[in-house]
């Protein structure tokens, strides 16, 4: 994606423009993340962390509550702690090309460097005086040490590393350890850079660790765990555990780990015999009250507890006192509040879609009132006195359905998987499997084919005659937009600069006959996502807002004159195509995920499921609502 260079660094936050949000606070709660826990932290200082495949992270409080904040709207797979208690490093990757780590300040929720690569990321860790974040990426001399203080790349090692998915400096910084895949264990001297000593030992292991004062190394492999002698690579023992998540300290003379069973996990203590071996497992607890199907998948010691994160995105905590005892163990996190899907603008108010329920949102009374049931939907569509049901990603029939009543009518099943729909006069316009624009009288369900083709994305009708497709240019016609009459199939390519097109937008309102979307294009081997105006009448594009990064998943909604659009990935911002007036909405704990406006009342629908409310032309949030499980307002 860039080229031949192994990294792209972005500076500081400062330099950056609007690509970094302004400071926002994280939330004090016992919620738990809404998907699985990648990767739980502890350190000497007391300090843990847990952070998830929603993109949250969560500091844990001796009170057992967690500092809530969402780096990001991608994958957190791993994370490391600085000594000094506060600055973190998060890896984020959509698991394909996008590989990134950012380097966060907690305490003020700002993040102050970022770190593209183009290939995956196997380790990152901080050296034990925090000198330097040390990562590792699956290429060849993929090893990268950023000075803490300056934020830039140093080489520190002369020989050229393949992958190692796990690296620790001795307490002086002098030398570190690392474990390569391939079956080595290095030693390198931090000084000179030379390597000092290499040994073979066990190959592929996982989930990679060192306790006893670094005397010894432990991996897993399948369901065996291997406990190695780091200064020789000799196996000192193997160990069959079924699922087993591995918890090393060096502060500790033991390896723990904790093997899951149905409905249940226990956890192993393995003790180190005069640093030279060590003995057999042994059972310290077990532990019952886990869901079905729930498991754990990741921990880390702190103090005298065990932190463990699982699938469903829960967080137990526990000691490792030996007890002979089944305990029914309950997390501490909890599923207090609902997630809300979906909002749409209703009169002066507004509709909420949970995933049980209608709902009808009266902001300036402060309550909301449970209009019907869901039967299955994820996105929903205001039209008259009804709502129109879909679900993205599916093919799943598209339904109308009155509130009032609950009556519910089938007015299409889609050719394909449904990317976008929107209401288009009387009928439906809709985006299928990349390939496919169909129109649909809702009345009768009659669809019709508009066109077809590879790589949409998106399509908007500015009259019965005039269609815009946003798509990918890496597909014939090799242009990011196209027009299409409606009536004769007559397609243009049409002047827009770039290699991916999506997020349309069109308002009758605007006199000047401008469609509204996203663009990103590439120059140089960097990357650029832009806001672009197509002129139709003109037939010109211009472009503005750019941001040096790829953001594929951004929204844009035009309510004429205001653009609001989360391009930059942290906040939401609101631009007036008129007066030029330009500010972003302060947010809270969580990225934006959709922007609707009612009036002077705006509403911000955030990636964990709570509502943000602003006035139109503030800043500042005036509350934030999350559904509480039982269907009613908290605000926080």
């Amino acid at each position: 994606m860039f080229g031949n260079n192994p990294f792209v660094r972005f500076g500081a936050a400062a330099c950056l423009g609007f690509f970094f949000g302004a400071f926002a606070s994280a939330r004090e709660s016992g919620q738990a993340h809404q998907k699985s826990v990648s990767v739980v932290s502890g350190n000497q200082s007391g300090s843990v962390f847990s952070a998830g495949e929603d993109g949250f992270l969560i500091k844990w409080l001796p009170d057992d509550m967690g500092e809530h904040y969402q780096v990001s709207e991608l994958a957190v797979k791993k994370i490391a702690q600085h000594p000094n208690g506060n600055d973190i490093a998060v890896y984020e990757t959509d698991g394909a090309s996008y590989n990134r780590v950012c380097i966060w300040d907690w305490k003020n929720q700002r993040r102050k460097n970022i770190f593209r690569f183009n290939d995956p990321i196997t380790s990152l860790s901080y050296s034990a005086k925090g000198t330097y974040l040390v990562c590792s990426t699956t290429a060849m001399g993929g090893a990268y040490f950023i000075n803490s203080s300056t934020g830039r790349i140093e080489k520190k090692l002369k020989e050229t590393s393949a992958a190692f998915t796990f690296a620790q400096t001795g307490d002086s910084e002098k030398k570190i350890v690392m474990y390569l895949p391939t079956g080595t264990i290095a030693y390198h001297d931090l000084h000179s850079g030379e390597l000092v000593g290499k040994f073979d030992t066990e190959p592929a292991l996982e989930d990679v660790c060192m306790f006893g004062s670094s005397r010894f190394l432990a991996g897993r492999k399948g369901r065996t765990v291997f406990v190695i002698h780091a200064m020789t690579g000799r196996t000192l023992g193997t160990f069959n555990a079924g699922g087993a998540v591995l918890i090393g300290s060096n502060s500790s003379d033991s390896l723990f780990y904790i093997s899951n069973e149905s409905r249940q996990f226990k956890l192993f203590e393995v003790k180190s015999e005069n640093g030279k071996s060590v003995g057999n497992p042994e059972l310290l607890r077990t532990f019952s009250g886990i869901r079905d199907r729930d498991s754990v998948v990741s921990a880390a010691m702190s103090g005298e507890s065990i932190y463990a994160g699982t699938k469903s995105g829960n967080v137990y905590k526990f000691d490792y006192i030996q007890a002979e005892r089944v305990d029914v163990l309950q997390p501490i996190t909890d599923d207090s509040f609902d997630t809300v899907l979906d909002i749409s603008p209703c009169g002066d108010n507004f509709y909420i879609l949970s995933p049980s329920s209608i709902h009808k949102a009266f902001y300036n009374d402060g309550y909301i009132d449970r209009l019907c049931g869901n039967p299955g939907y994820s996105d929903m569509i205001a039209y008259g006195d009804d709502i129109i049901l879909w679900t993205k990603d599916s093919r799943k029939p598209v339904v109308r359905i009155n509130p009032a009543s609950g009556e519910t009518s089938q007015i299409f099943t889609p050719g394909g998987a449904l990317q976008n729909l929107r209401v288009w006069g009387e009928t439906l316009l809709s985006v299928e499997s990349n390939s496919t624009v169909a129109r649909v009288d809702i009345a009768t369900g009659k669809r019709s084919v508009i066109y077809e083709g590879a790589g949409i994305q998106d399509a908007v009708a500015c009259n019965e005659t005039d269609l815009y497709i946003a798509k990918s240019s890496a597909t014939k016609p090799n242009v990011p937009l196209l027009y299409v009459n409606i009536g004769t199939r007559e397609t243009v390519p049409l002047p827009l600069d770039g290699t991916f097109a999506y997020a349309l937008n069109f308002d009758d309102a605007n006199s000047r006959n401008e469609i509204y979307g996203i663009v990103i294009s590439t120059q140089g081997g960097k990357q650029t996502t832009s806001i672009f105006a197509y002129d139709t009448e003109r037939k010109s594009a211009r472009t503005f807002f750019p941001t040096q990064d790829e953001d594929i998943g951004a929204f844009m909604n035009l309510t004429w004159p205001n653009l609001y659009t989360n391009v930059g990935k942290s906040d939401a911002r609101s631009y007036n195509l008129k007066t030029k007036r330009d500010f972003k909405y302060k947010r809270d704990e969580s990225m934006p995920l959709k922007v609707v406006r009612n009036g002077k009342r705006v509403a911000v629908l955030n990636r964990n499921g709570s509502i943000s409310w602003y006035n139109a032309d503030l800043a500042n949030i005036i509350s934030n609502w999350y559904l509480s499980s039982d269907g009613q307002w908290n605000e926080l």
